[in-house]
């Protein structure tokens, strides 16, 4: 048994150079140049195939295209910035803001509003540009129109013209508000009444009471 022992000590520790025995093929394998396999499909040092450059020339046909139709940036639709203003120049009167700085105003308001207010601005842009169409009487007229159409009557049914002037103020009553207002009784949409009483269609208009109240009888 010892004789054994010794034997398979002897084999255990015995140290075998693989690499001096010849493969099996009968050539010999260098392993020190060996590579990996490479995989020409997916090569990156292999410029664009034929087909990658069709695709990309698509691709950039079909940007073309579409920015074609694509609306431009809002900024540029909308009118320039308007300066700053010194605060004393802002600070006229409660309530009162001065040239540009209204208009920027409603601009931003108009982001701010709720959906259904927003839906109603477009519809008032398209009034509005039709009524710019029609020219400046008709304009004014639409205008008082539309004002007229958002208020609530008083306890009489009407609308005081007091209350018109105080919105249009910067319109001018006698030139531009007033006139528009007979043209709207002419027409039939509104009744220019007197502070007391009903109006006599009969009675010649330069014969009438001053007129201090409106019946608007169509709405815009």
């Amino acid at each position: 048994m010892n004789a054994l022992r010794d034997v398979d000590d002897d084999a255990a520790t015995t140290v075998m150079d693989c690499s001096a025995l010849p493969p099996q093929s009968g050539t010999r394998m260098s392993l020190a140049h060996s590579e990996p396999p490479r995989d020409t499909i997916m090569d990156t040092k292999c410029g664009p195939s034929r087909w990658d450059r069709f695709w990309a020339f698509l691709g950039r046909k079909a940007d073309s295209f579409l920015n074609a139709f694509r609306e431009p940036p809002l900024s540029t639709l909308l009118p320039p910035v308007p300066p700053n203003r010194l605060p004393r120049e802002t600070r006229v009167s409660a309530g009162t803001m001065l040239g540009d700085d209204r208009w920027e105003f409603l601009l931003i308001e108009l982001l701010r509003a709720p959906p259904h207010y927003q839906r109603a601005a477009r519809e008032v842009v398209k009034y509005a540009v039709g009524l710019r169409q029609l020219g400046e009487e008709a304009y004014i007229d639409g205008l008082v129109h539309l004002v007229l159409s958002r208020q609530r009557e008083d306890a009489d049914g009407t609308i005081s013209i007091g209350r018109l002037r105080d919105i249009l103020r910067d319109m001018s009553f006698s030139d531009s508000l007033m006139p528009a207002l007979r043209r709207l009784d002419d027409e039939g949409t509104i009744d220019l009444l007197p502070a007391n009483g009903d109006v006599d269609r009969n009675t010649p208009s330069e014969l009438r009471a001053p007129p201090t109240r409106i019946r608007l009888w169509a709405r815009v």
